[in-house]
């Protein structure tokens, strides 16, 4: 049993890890930012998953949670202070991480508990939310003066400090409350996927013919390229061959009725090919979801 659970909660760790650093790379953060969010997270998703071991579904909303946490930190930065150094960012982005985990280790008794009674009913009402969610509003609203105030550097970092300082507190002090909207949203979670596991069998089913429709079609954009004397397509507004994994790309743009415009079609053949594969996706598309919700409701 001791094995089985550290096994879990490793794996649970490295899911925040690599989603922490998918989001880290998305922003195009430096490396010693990119390893300042992942130790952050990944510390603190530790303790307190050690502390209040939960389900998988329980562990992935915990990392999505901390992962949303590092883009709205990103974007609280970027927007009000630019001129922060990494340092002051560094403190700022760890205060909220930490204070949520002081709170946690300072009422976890309570908190076990709640984990423990939310558990064993069904989500009905959310938490409260009335004392952390009007602290983060009013330090958010706030904040968007302080690029008025033309603050030097160092003042601007301060201001961040501060101002996350005041987030943490307020974190801290609604740790509970936190913990139990986290395990509500994963009970939701883990209700929506229980239902997906049954609606597994027709999904395969509609992506089957779904890619079987885009690569006979692909084959025959293909084909009729090839065996036509005139060019069938644009190509980035100028007439051009295609190659079939360009085929295949058009294809896919054509059944899902994107129409990037990079590639068109110019001649009637495969105009007509184009037309008939959007009216068949869109058939498909209309009896694979009346599949879908038919199997889901059991019949």
């Amino acid at each position: 049993m001791r094995r089985h659970f550290n096994r879990h909660w490793v794996r649970a760790t490295l899911a925040t890890l690599i989603l922490v650093g998918l989001v880290s790379a998305g922003i195009g953060a430096d490396m010693g930012g990119s390893l300042t969010a992942l130790c952050v997270c990944g510390l603190g998703f530790g303790f307190f998953y050690l502390m209040f071991p939960g389900g998988s579904h329980f562990g992935v909303t915990v990392a999505n949670s901390l992962a949303v946490y590092v883009c709205l930190f990103v974007f609280f930065r970027d927007a009000n202070f630019q001129d922060a150094s990494k340092f002051d960012a560094t403190v700022a982005l760890a205060l909220p991480v930490f204070g949520f985990l002081a709170g946690c280790f300072a009422r976890r008794r309570r908190v076990a508990a709640s984990i423990q009674a939310r558990r064993n009913h069904d989500v009905v009402h959310l938490p409260r939310l009335d004392r952390w969610i009007p602290v983060l509003v009013v330090v958010g609203a706030v904040s968007f003066a302080v690029p008025k105030l033309n603050l030097p550097a160092e003042a601007q970092g301060w201001a961040l400090i501060l101002s996350m300082a005041v987030i943490a507190v307020a974190v801290a002090y609604a740790a509970r409350d936190v913990v139990v909207l986290l395990l509500d949203i994963a009970l939701v979670f883990e209700s929506v996927s229980a239902r997906l596991d049954r609606l597994l069998m027709p999904v395969m089913a509609f992506l089957t013919f779904y890619s079987l429709l885009v690569v006979v079609f692909a084959c025959l954009y293909r084909i009729a390229d090839l065996t036509t004397d005139t060019m069938q397509f644009n190509v980035l507004g100028q007439p051009g061959r295609l190659s079939f994994a360009d085929a295949l790309y058009f294809s896919v743009i054509t059944i899902a009725t994107v129409g990037y415009g990079d590639i068109t079609p110019s001649g009637a053949l495969v105009r007509g090919l184009a037309s008939i594969e959007v009216v068949l996706g869109l058939l498909l598309l209309l009896f694979g979801f009346s599949e879908i919700m038919r199997t889901r409701d059991g019949r």
